[in-house]
C-alpha cells in the first residue's frame, strides 16, 4: 500500500511529465530567439537580416544607401533587398525604384509587408529598415501562438508538428533573408482558423492580406466550404474568394498603371508537369553523393525527398471534403508545375514557396506511432534549416580588454576575397596583395597583438605582414596553415597593415577565382587599460 508522501510525489512527478511538452515549446522559442540575436550588430542593427550585397550598392535607392546597414561582399544578396526598398517607398513614387529593382512591377504586388514596415518605422528610413528586417521575427512569434490552435502541447507528437512547421526550412529562410513567405504563411493560418470558427468574414478578410502579401496565398482560399450538391449554393464561396482577390487585383491594376505590363510576369517560374522536380531531383542526388558532396549538399537532397513525402501524402490519402486537404493539395497541384527558378540552389526556395502545404501536412497527418514515420519523413526540410542561422563572420575578431570594440575598429581593404567559414575555422582568401585597415580611436598609443594562421593555396609561398616600410612577420608557409604573431603600436588613427606573398594566384580544382594564401582565425588582442603605454 502506498503512502501518502510517495502519491504526492508521483502526482508532482506527473505533473511534470506533462508540463514537459509546454516547456520545450518554450525552450524552442528561447532557441529561436538567440539563433535571431546573433544577427545584431551595434552599427547596423539587424539588417544582416535582410542579405543586401554590395554587387547592387550603386543602384540602391539614396535613402538605403544613406542609412547604416549591413552589406554582404562579393554578393548579389537575396530579394529582401528589394523588398525593403519597397518598404522605403511603398507608394512606389521614387523614380530610383525601376534600376534599384529587378522586374519591378512584379514584386510591387508585394506590398502589403512593406507597408507594415513603413507603418511600424514611422517612415523613418533607418527605423523602416529595422522593422522590415525584424518582421519575419514578430510573425515567427506570432505563428507559433496560432498553431497552439492545432498542436497544442500537451503530447510530445503535438509539440513536434508545431516545431517542425516553425523551424521548417522554408519559414526559417524567410526569416534569414527578410521575406515575404513567413508572414504570409502566419495570414494563411489566421485566415483558415477564422473559416474552422465559421467566421467568414474575418477568413476572408484575412486571406486577401495574405494575397496582398503573397499572390500565391490566394491558393488558401481552396479552404472555403462548397456544397457540391447544391449549385446554388456555389455563389457565396466564389464571391467570397472574388472579394479576397480584388485587393489584389486593385493593386496591380494601381503598379500596371505606374509602371506598365511586366516584363517578366512570374510565369518563368512555372513548367510542365514534374520537370523542375526531376531536374531537381537529379542535379541534388548527383551532388550528394558525388565526390566533393558535403553536409549542405545532403540537406539539399533529403529536402527534396521530405517535399516529394507531403505531395504523395495528399495524392494518396484523398479528403476533398477536408478543409485542410483542399488547401494542400492546392499547394501540391502547384508544387507539380514549379520550375528550375525555383528549385535551384541549396536547398532553394521551393520549401519557402510551398509553406502552406507543409502545415496542412502536419495538420493532416493522422496521430500515432503508425504514421509517425510518415509525419518524420515529411518534415526533413528542417535538415538544412541549420545553414540558415549562421550569422555574418569575419575572419577576424578583437580578444582583450572589454572596451575593444569602442577603442579599435578593424576593416578589409583591397586583395581579400568573402569571409568563409567552416566550424571553428574562419577565413579569407586573398589575390596576392590584401591590405586590413585598424583604426584607433583612443588618444593615446595602444600596443596590441596580432596572431592568426596562415595558409597558401598550393605549394609553398613566402607570406610578408608589414605596416609601411616596416616588415612586421615574414615566413614561408604551405598549404598547411602555419600560426604566425608579432606585436604592434597603434598610433592614434589609422594603421594599413599589408599581407603580400611572393607567388602570383592560381585557380584550384573546380573553384572559379584566383587564390594565393589565406589569413584564418585572425585576432587581435588588446592589452588591459593599465598594462597600455
Amino acid at each position: 500500500m502506498s503512502t501518502p508522501s510517495a502519491t504526492r510525489s508521483g502526482f508532482r512527478l506527473y505533473r511534470v511529465l506533462r508540463l514537459r511538452p509546454s516547456l520545450a515549446a518554450i525552450a524552442a522559442v528561447l532557441v529561436f530567439l538567440w539563433c535571431v540575436s546573433r544577427f545584431y550588430q551595434p552599427d547596423t542593427g539587424f539588417s544582416s537580416l535582410i542579405s543586401i550585397g554590395d554587387i547592387l550598392e550603386e543602384t540602391k535607392v539614396t535613402s538605403l544607401r544613406q542609412t547604416p546597414h549591413h552589406v554582404y561582399e562579393k554578393s548579389a544578396g537575396y530579394d529582401g533587398a528589394y523588398y525593403v526598398q519597397l518598404a522605403l517607398y511603398p507608394t512606389l513614387d521614387n523614380p530610383e525604384l525601376t534600376k534599384a529593382i529587378d522586374n519591378l512591377p512584379y514584386r510591387a504586388k508585394r506590398i502589403l509587408f512593406c507597408w507594415a514596415a513603413w507603418l511600424l518605422g514611422g517612415g523613418q528610413p533607418g527605423a523602416v529598415v529595422q522593422a522590415h528586417a525584424l518582421l519575419n521575427v514578430a510573425c515567427w512569434l506570432a505563428l507559433a501562438w496560432v498553431l497552439l490552435r492545432w498542436f497544442p502541447p500537451n503530447t510530445w507528437e503535438n509539440f513536434l508538428r508545431w516545431a517542425f512547421v516553425l523551424f521548417s526550412h522554408g519559414l526559417c529562410m524567410s526569416v534569414r533573408h527578410s521575406l515575404v513567405d513567413g508572414p504570409s504563411l502566419l495570414l494563411v493560418a489566421l485566415a483558415l482558423r477564422w473559416l474552422e470558427d465559421g467566421r467568414r468574414g474575418a477568413g476572408a478578410v484575412t486571406l486577401a492580406l495574405a494575397g496582398l502579401g503573397k499572390e500565391t496565398s490566394l491558393l488558401a482560399g481552396a479552404g472555403l466550404e462548397v456544397d457540391w450538391r447544391a449549385p446554388r449554393s456555389w455563389w457565396r464561396p466564389a464571391a467570397t474568394l472574388l472579394m479576397s482577390a480584388l485587393p489584389l487585383f486593385l493593386w496591380m491594376g494601381y503598379v500596371r498603371w505606374k509602371f506598365g505590363p511586366a516584363d517578366d510576369p512570374g510565369m518563368g517560374n512555372f513548367t510542365l508537369p514534374f520537370v523542375g522536380f526531376a531536374e531537381k531531383f537529379r542535379y541534388a542526388w548527383r551532388e550528394a553523393t558525388g565526390p566533393d558532396g558535403g553536409q549542405l549538399a545532403w540537406a539539399s537532397l533529403v529536402t527534396i525527398v521530405a517535399l516529394a513525402v507531403q505531395w504523395t501524402f495528399f495524392v494518396l490519402r484523398r479528403r476533398p471534403g477536408e478543409r485542410w486537404w483542399r488547401v494542400g493539395a492546392a499547394f501540391a497541384l502547384m508544387m507539380t508545375f514549379l520550375s528550375t527558378p525555383v528549385w535551384e540552389g541549396f536547398p532553394g526556395a521551393s520549401t519557402r514557396v510551398l509553406l502552406p502545404m507543409t502545415l496542412a501536412f502536419n495538420v493532416l497527418v493522422p496521430r500515432g506511432r503508425r504514421w509517425l514515420p510518415v509525419l518524420l519523413a515529411g518534415n526533413l526540410t528542417v535538415a538544412a534549416t541549420i545553414f540558415e542561422y549562421s550569422p555574418p563572420h569575419e575572419f577576424f575578431a578583437l580578444k582583450g580588454d572589454p572596451t575593444t570594440q569602442t577603442l579599435i575598429r578593424v576593416k578589409p581593404l583591397k586583395g581579400w576575397y568573402a569571409p568563409e567559414q567552416h566550424l571553428a575555422q574562419q577565413w579569407r582568401w586573398t589575390t596576392g596583395a590584401a591590405e586590413l585597415r585598424l583604426t584607433n580611436a583612443a588618444d593615446v598609443a595602444v600596443t596590441v597583438t596580432i596572431r592568426g594562421l596562415v595558409s597558401a593555396a598550393d605549394g609553398e609561398c613566402r607570406i610578408r605582414i608589414g605596416s609601411g616600410d616596416r616588415l612586421l612577420w615574414g615566413e614561408s608557409a604551405g598549404v598547411k596553415p602555419r600560426e604566425f604573431r608579432f606585436g604592434l603600436t597603434l598610433a592614434p588613427g589609422e594603421t594599413r597593415l599589408s599581407f603580400t606573398g611572393d607567388q602570383p594566384a592560381k585557380k584550384i580544382g573546380a573553384d572559379p577565382r584566383e587564390l594565393a594564401f589565406r589569413i584564418a582565425n585572425l585576432e587581435i588582442v588588446v592589452p588591459p587599460a593599465g598594462m597600455r603605454p
